[in-house]
């Protein structure tokens, strides 16, 4: 291996082991007894930040939650049925580096998580509607888009049709496809597009809402949805590649805010910024719109149909 190489690798380790320690001081999946925001410092007790929706109480930066937690917020009561999916095969190229074997990392991510993937589905109300709901679990190796992350939300989209629901939501928390699963990663790309088409097809609303949502997942499904929302705060991201990798590549500094919610608003790439506590009024308020619309374009259609009717038979 000649020496640059070495040199890019290391560096890409370094940046890789600093990218994974920031994100598991922001990341909660269960309120412990006391907890930091890492935004502005204010300490508060685990139970006030559930309460609270996982939001600090006095900067309101919005914490990274697991899968389970988004469910338990957005679906009425925290009832729901999780969707099961087909298992596909761990590690697909038997990746591993000097630091650790990738079938390791799988193996304690599923421990932690208690999910086969960093995505999964689940089936319940929202404020009376029957909705699919898909999440990304940072919790789950930085809730990157693996094979089986991109069989499962597909298999959302199957289960969405088959069973007429309102709406689609997914909440993306990612730190882009894969690497260790390269070529297999980057195939769930087309295949998430494929599971979206599937949904306009046959007319079911679909919503992106995002806390962090960058890589191969907002090349993809992350950027397709019929309205995109974006938590609030300078530190959700929402873009292709990273600030200091765009910075180190065309030299110029890039604005502070640069791919914040702030940011990504007024450039268009959303629609929406939304606190959390009121995503889910604003999610089935939009349902409900966008079904009253669907039902009185059925009313004009059939009218239309039985006037053609009506002409042809006189």
């Amino acid at each position: 291996m000649t020496n640059w190489l070495e040199k890019i690798l290391s560096k890409a380790k370094e940046a890789g082991a600093k990218l994974s320690n920031s994100f598991k001081k922001t990341t909660i999946k269960n309120a412990s007894l006391w907890s930091s925001c890492p935004d502005c410092k204010k300490m508060f007790l685990g139970k006030d930040l559930e309460t609270n929706l996982y939001v600090c109480t006095q900067c309101d930066y919005h914490f990274r939650i697991s899968a389970e937690n988004r469910f338990k917020i957005f679906f009425d009561n925290s009832q729901y049925i999780m969707i099961p999916t087909k298992k596909l095969i761990d590690d697909p190229n038997q990746f591993k580096t000097e630091l650790k074997v990738y079938k390791d990392q799988l193996k304690s991510a599923k421990k932690k998580t208690n999910q086969n993937a960093s995505l999964v589905s689940a089936n319940g109300k929202v404020n009376g509607l029957d909705m699919v709901c898909s999440s990304f679990d940072f919790n789950f190796n930085g809730g990157t888009l693996s094979l089986q992350s991109g069989q499962n939300f597909y298999e959302a989209c199957e289960y969405a049709v088959k069973n007429k629901v309102s709406a689609l939501t997914v909440f993306i928390t990612t730190g882009g496809a894969a690497l260790q699963e390269n070529l297999f990663a980057l195939y769930q790309m087309p295949k998430t597009i494929l599971g979206v088409q599937m949904l306009k097809k046959n007319k079911i609303p679909y919503f992106v809402v995002a806390n962090v949502n960058i890589g191969g997942v907002s090349a993809s499904f992350g950027s397709l949805g019929d309205f995109h929302i974006m938590e609030p705060g300078k530190k959700t991201i929402w873009g292709f590649a990273g600030k200091k990798i765009i910075q180190g590549t065309i030299s110029e500094q890039l604005p502070e805010d640069f791919q914040s919610a702030s940011h990504v608003l007024t450039t268009g790439a959303i629609d929406m910024v939304t606190h959390r506590k009121d995503q889910k009024k604003v999610i089935s308020n939009l349902v409900s719109i966008l079904l009253k619309k669907e039902k009185s374009q059925q009313l004009y259609s059939d009218y239309d149909d039985i006037k053609e009717s009506q002409i042809v038979n006189q």
